[in-house]
């Protein structure tokens, strides 16, 4: 199998994944690939392996059972809330281009407008040593990236409390390991305009003028912290 698309969701299908369901099947993502989705809930849809969300924790955790459950060469997250463009299925093609020819981490990012990044976060001086660096917000990556180099992992375990800061310390661990992410310019996933996100008045990651910041944040950063600090270049992802 060429392809495993993961889905990580916890509302209304009809409105949110199904939509990208829809589109990779349309583009014709299925011939050769699947499409795993992670929720708390039954989802009746043949086109889709559904995994059983126990925790119902958060995006990562749900990553994570839905990655042990695929079967592709390539694996894509994608969020339940981005239209996905027909160039994702040359995302193969890119990791396997000349681009990577003399990388050992064969995985990158897809793009969504300006690139983000890791780096020092203002009003947390805890943060000062980690280097600005592009962020692999939407990453997508080779079955050997993942079972040789991740660990059998998506997100770091560890960040099982909110999804804040576990693609921060994904980014930070290419970076120390000298492999900075690369986003595909030419995968480029949009927003949804009509999404049932709760806007819960934080800001991140500056807390506005009342350092009001999304419940389990400061939990999510001093593990983000920790782990990057004690990481030194070579180690495993994920320590046993």
């Amino acid at each position: 199998m060429k392809n495993s698309f993961l889905i990580a969701t916890h509302r209304d299908y009809n409105t949110h994944a199904k939509i990208v369901v829809d589109q990779l099947e349309s583009y014709g993502a299925l011939g050769d690939g699947e499409i795993i989705i992670c929720s708390p809930f039954s989802i009746d849809d043949k086109r889709i392996k559904h995994v059983k969300d126990e925790k119902q924790l958060n995006g990562n955790t749900a990553f994570n059972d839905a990655s042990r459950s695929s079967n592709g060469e390539f694996i894509y997250i994608l969020c339940d809330d981005h239209h996905v463009p027909k160039e994702i299925l040359k995302g193969g093609e890119f990791l396997n281009s000349l681009t990577f020819c003399k990388r050992k981490f064969k995985i990158a990012s897809m793009s969504s407008g300006a690139p983000c990044h890791i780096g020092a976060i203002p009003n947390f001086p805890e943060t000062s040593f980690i280097p600005s660096s592009v962020m692999c917000r939407f990453p997508f990556f080779t079955r050997e990236m993942y079972t040789k180099h991740l660990n059998g992992y998506v997100f770091h375990p560890n960040f099982n409390i909110c999804s804040h800061f576990a693609d921060n310390y994904l980014s930070y661990f290419l970076e120390i390991n000298g492999e900075p992410t690369i986003e595909c310019n030419y995968i480029r996933l949009q927003q949804m305009s009509n999404t049932d996100q709760v806007d819960d008045g934080s800001v991140e990651p500056y807390g506005g003028s009342e350092n009001k910041y999304p419940t389990g944040y400061i939990e999510s950063l001093e593990i983000y912290v920790d782990l990057c600090k004690n990481l030194k270049r070579g180690e495993p992802y994920v320590a046993n």
